[in-house]
């Protein structure tokens, strides 16, 4: 089969591999369409600690089943789908509470194995999701980031008219603002720098700042001097979380949703004293995949905004160069299986 193959830093290229071959419990998938995260510019720049080349990378992604193996279940050849794709161990502690998605020998499909950026790719059938028919193969290939997004409002047990500040303009931080829209918070503000990033939050009918004065002045004017009842940290960054506590009020929510590259720094006084809440996220866990698809079939103009092009295998070396030189005019670029 066709598969664009990370071959080391800074290189993908086009070639022939083989299909993979599907175990008991298995099925084979005709990508449909998959979506570059953050994560796979990360392994193409070869800075990810486990992502080895050769890989297929891609763990975003719609496609049909094309082979199962398997006695007991409710999917079958040509059922639309997507797929979590979480590669638990099934043993440890979190794994035997169903909470797989915090298991600490995890792995990831496009990370540890071949993915999606390929004809065809495999995975388990219990972490598939049928997609309805009415829901377009490209806009279901967004349900992976889209459930990150759910995932983190959930654990934050919004409210409807609760107050929100999303640190990060990133497509997650720009989801999260989205989702706590449709769950009923007001006003939402998106504090991002980059200027492409807040133009596309304007139009996505946010009401945006720009640094770090601004966030504080319009918190203290749109939401109240005390600070917002939730604030979603979405960057992972020192030079939010210099701050964050300063834009939240006493018994507030801290939501940590990007992924930092080390260790944070963050005011525990004000942590102390204001009896402030730190809620952790680490991707999702089935429930919020199924959520996410609910979403996509709901609101299809909403999230078609957040496909910023489609493109095909061979232009995948040029778009990860354009993203390693920092373009921040995309939100989300799908690969389409032609």
């Amino acid at each position: 089969m066709k598969a664009a193959l990370f071959q080391g830093p800074n290189k993908v290229e086009v070639t022939e591999i083989e299909k993979p071959k599907i175990q008991k419990g298995e099925a084979l998938i005709k990508i449909s369409y998959a979506g570059i995260c953050g994560t796979d510019l990360h392994i193409f720049k070869g800075k990810h600690p486990r992502a080895q080349a050769p890989l297929v990378m891609g763990h975003e992604f719609s496609g049909v089943i094309e082979k199962l193996d398997a006695e007991q279940t409710d999917l079958k050849v040509g059922d639309r789908v997507v797929v979590n794709p979480l590669l638990p161990c099934g043993h440890c502690l979190v794994c035997q509470e169903g909470k797989i998605h915090l298991c600490p020998n995890l792995n990831l499909i496009g990370i540890d194995r071949d993915g999606a950026f390929a004809e065809y790719t495999k995975a388990e059938i219990n972490r598939m999701i049928k997609i309805p028919n009415s829901l377009s193969m490209e806009i279901a290939a967004l349900a992976e980031p889209v459930a990150v997004a759910v995932h983190a409002v959930k654990k934050a047990q919004l409210s409807v008219g609760d107050k929100v500040v999303v640190m990060g303009g990133g497509p997650i931080g720009q989801l999260v603002a989205q989702i706590c829209k449709l769950t009923g918070a007001s006003p939402v503000i998106l504090s991002e720098i980059a200027p492409e990033r807040i133009e596309f939050a304007k139009k996505m009918d946010l009401t945006t700042a720009s640094s770090k004065d601004e966030t504080i002045a319009k918190v203290e004017k749109l939401i109240r001097k005390e600070g917002a009842d939730i604030v979603f940290e979405a960057v992972g960054v020192q030079s939010t979380y210099d701050y964050l506590t300063e834009i939240v009020r006493p018994d507030g929510k801290i939501v940590a949703v990007g992924a930092a590259s080390g260790p944070i720094a963050v005011n525990f006084w004000k942590i102390f004293f204001n009896e402030l809440n730190i809620i952790g996220i680490h991707v999702y866990d089935q429930n919020a995949f199924e959520i996410a698809i609910q979403l996509l079939n709901k609101y299809p103009d909403l999230f078609r905004q957040f496909v910023s092009k489609v493109i095909g295998f061979e232009n995948l070396q040029e778009e990860f160069e354009s993203l390693a030189r920092g373009n921040a005019s995309v939100m989300k670029i799908l690969v389409k299986n032609e």
